[in-house]
């Protein structure tokens, strides 16, 4: 009867399990590093490479990581933090329908 007890976390397979959005960890981890210039630098190349369907583009454009970097090498950490911020907003807006929004307050 073990097999039993076993069988509902099967059944329930992919839908029941949340996927990790990894563009999202990275963003995360990007906020906390923003002391660290060589791994802000490393986390925004990987960024690079995660193309968005609904932008249009990657989820971090060279011109986004540019003015991040630009702005903590000019010691304005608020600005960095603000185009982050942006993106990471824009990003999230269109999947608030994936179970990704943490809510209808960014929507107008």
């Amino acid at each position: 009867m073990a097999d039993a007890a076993d069988e509902p976390v099967r059944d329930r397979g992919f839908k029941a399990r949340k996927r990790e959005d990894h563009a999202l960890v990275l963003i995360e981890r990007l906020k906390e590093s923003l002391g660290d210039f060589a791994g802000v630098r490393g986390i925004l190349r990987e960024l690079g490479r995660y193309y968005d369907p609904v932008l249009g583009g990657a989820i971090m454009e060279v011109g986004h990581q540019r003015a991040i970097v630009e702005a903590l090498e000019g010691g304005r950490p608020a600005d960095a933090l603000a185009v982050i911020d942006e993106r990471y907003e824009l990003y999230l807006k269109d999947r608030a329908h994936l179970g990704h929004g943490e809510g209808s307050a960014g929507e107008s």
